[in-house]
């Protein structure tokens, strides 16, 4: 993880980070995010933008990768999160799904005297099931590697789970998925689709504050998305906790 540039960052309330000196680099801040770390990603952007930065931050098809997908709306196809040449039906992919009945109150029931096959991969209309789930395929890792960012952890939308578990519980397991994922050596990444804030700051929005808030120390970035004009691309940039601000940079 190195390349992009930026600015350190003035607040001083911000996470120390772990490494030798006074002043860590911007190449000691992605050192560290090497080990382990947990994403915020937040933007004025469309489904598009967060589904090419969610098959970046899955890695390449061609890397060495477990990745886990939870979708908090099942009119989402999995594919379409993933890298090219990854299939969500394949063995490196788990895809846990929350059916948008969860959230919808006028979706009428299924007929109980015919109810579909559960093999694992249908949407859950149970959101502590979800829950069990996800964390379940996280945990799944007897034998694996425990570094080199092997494991990849997604979730698409946080919204879309606090509206389901309520925002505790949601909190909860939030925090339960970016640890176990900083613990086998991972990088989770929790996507937050939020309007434009009347600041450069993410954290000026209150739902993105309140996010990162409950994280806490299982955060390490809120990563903003963007598109610039005549832009090809999405953008990101990255506000590394201890160290400060990227500059942009396009998704690719």
């Amino acid at each position: 993880m190195s390349g992009p540039t930026g600015t350190r960052d003035d607040d001083r309330s911000a996470a120390p980070l772990r490494t030798r000196g006074n002043e860590p680099t911007l190449q000691a801040a992605l050192d560290r995010l090497a080990g382990g770390c947990g994403l915020l990603v937040t933007g004025d952007v469309s489904t598009e933008a967060y589904r090419v930065a969610a098959a970046r931050y899955f890695g390449e098809s061609s890397n060495d990768r477990r990745r886990v997908l939870g979708l908090t709306h099942d009119s989402l196809r999995a594919d379409d999160w993933l890298p090219d040449g990854v299939d969500s039906d394949g063995d490196d992919a788990d895809v846990v799904r929350l059916g948008d009945a969860v959230r919808d109150p006028a979706a009428v029931e299924p007929d109980p005297a015919d109810p579909p096959v559960d093999d694992g991969r249908q949407p859950v209309t149970d959101p502590e099931t979800f829950s069990d789930r996800f964390l379940g395929a996280i945990r799944a890792d007897d034998g694996e590697p425990t570094d080199s960012m092997y494991l990849r952890v997604g979730l698409y939308r946080v919204d879309g789970l606090r509206a389901a578990l309520g925002e505790d519980r949601a909190g909860d397991l939030l925090c339960d998925a970016a640890a176990a994922t900083r613990d086998r050596g991972g990088m989770a990444h929790f996507h937050l689709p939020r309007p434009a804030a009347e600041t450069s700051a993410p954290r000026a929005d209150p739902v993105v504050d309140s996010v990162a808030t409950r994280l806490g120390e299982h955060l390490d970035v809120i990563v903003q998305l963007r598109f610039a004009e005549r832009a090809a691309v999405p953008e990101e940039r990255w506000h590394i906790l201890g160290w400060g601000t990227t500059d942009w940079h396009p998704l690719r």
